[in-house]
């Protein structure tokens, strides 16, 4: 087995212990709250640094103790996975990627919830990171390298990059040598850290909140190309879930900067503040899904 495919070997098996240790966790954190039908499922993705858990438990808890309502969290592998729970309503309430919004606003099935912001506007970007020290310049170096993405449907993590290669006349099919998909941006900085990219590209706000998780490794690691900006993750909820419970859940998103003991959580997650998302529009993903679905 070559040294490479062994690289690949062992991330593959430390994504897959991360994910089962994580699964287990929130097993074990939720089980001491009975099941009942005023539950509601928030679903977690890829746009949460999700090696955090503490904070994301505290997020939980948080929701629960503003809004009194009985909360859990179900963390899903890939944006395709938690596309599939909200349609077969296994997931109240998500916070998802910009593109998997685009995805289901066909369904009628969800909607805008809350917006998070970075400097007091919703809007983030993808970023291409390597090593420090590299003599990486454009993305366009990185060809004939392994690169790592978060996820296939990943705004950042993966249709940008890909759009940028297109635009500059490659065939994004067979630009990079390879490409990891980690299904986590924090394991995408990972990836490039050990040595298993070369480079990858990360979504600004995870990114942001890996480092303050882990400052040790700024050092270590640089932009070398930023796009954007592009709107940002949303928290969306399901159109049938109660308006009652709509109301209960926004109120309490939109005044987490407000409570004094609730702005170390959205600091951990390198958000700012939530906002409403009245006539916020993610036109320019959905042209960017049209013009890489034009070129299959």
């Amino acid at each position: 087995m070559k040294d490479e495919n062994i690289f690949m070997f062992l991330y593959a098996q430390k994504l897959t212990t991360i994910f089962q240790k994580l699964t287990i966790s929130l097993l074990l954190l939720t089980s001491l709250q009975a099941a009942s039908s005023d539950t509601i499922t928030l679903g977690i993705t890829g746009v949460a640094l999700k090696e955090n858990i503490s904070t994301l438990i505290k997020f939980k808890n948080y929701l629960i103790k503003t809004t009194g309502l009985n909360i859990k969290i179900k963390f899903a592998r890939s944006y395709s996975t938690m596309r599939h729970l909200i349609l077969d309503n296994d997931v109240d309430v998500a916070y998802i990627c910009g593109a998997t919004y685009v995805d289901l606003l066909p369904s009628n099935k969800i909607k805008l919830l809350a917006l998070p912001t970075v400097d007091n506007k919703p809007y983030y970007y993808s970023l291409v990171i390597a090593r420090r020290g590299t003599k990486y310049k454009t993305i366009d170096n990185f060809k004939d390298k392994i690169y790592a993405m978060s996820d296939p449907e990943s705004n950042s993590g993966s249709l940008v990059p890909r759009y940028e290669i297109d635009k500059r006349g490659y065939k994004d099919d067979n630009f990079f040598k390879r490409v990891v998909y980690t299904y986590d941006h924090g394991e995408s900085v990972n990836a490039v850290l050990y040595g298993f990219a070369k480079g990858a590209s990360v979504d600004s706000v995870v990114y942001k909140a890996f480092l303050k998780n882990r400052p040790k490794q700024k050092k270590r690691l640089r932009i070398v190309e930023k796009f954007g900006p592009f709107p940002i993750p949303p928290f969306v909820i399901r159109k049938d879930v109660p308006q009652a419970i709509q109301d209960k859940l926004q109120k309490s998103l939109i005044n987490m900067d407000k409570d004094k003991n609730a702005k170390h959580i959205l600091d951990d997650m390198a958000i700012g503040s939530f906002i409403k998302p009245d006539n916020f529009s993610y036109e320019k993903i959905k042209k960017i899904k049209l013009f890489l679905n034009s070129k299959k």
